[in-house]
């Protein structure tokens, strides 16, 4: 008898593993698709120091931080909704608010 409960919790935790395992998050992309791509106004040029883009993306807090830019420099150009949260809630970082 005991045996059996104790299989059958062991199967019933392997069911619950199982069923609230983390799912695979895709990680944000520029004009991607889905709920976290990230879209930036087509009609306005990248400038300069965006380039090459990934460094910039894992480099731009170490700018802002900083003092060389400040947020208000960024939302010139960027929509936060679209084009800085979904980066930062992925990140686990503070959104950023207007």
């Amino acid at each position: 008898m005991r045996k059996v409960a104790l299989s059958l919790v062991t199967v019933g935790i392997i069911v619950l593993v199982v069923a609230f395992y983390p799912q695979y998050v895709e990680k944000p992309v520029k004009d991607g698709e889905g709920p976290l791509a990230v879209y930036l106004d087509p009609s306005l040029p990248a400038p300069e120091y965006h380039s090459p883009l990934d460094w910039w993306q894992a480099n731009h807090k170490d700018i802002v931080n900083r003092g060389d830019m400040v947020k208000t420099d960024c939302l010139q150009c960027h929509d936060p909704a679209t084009s800085c949260n979904n980066c930062h809630a992925y990140a686990g970082v503070d959104a950023i608010v207007p």
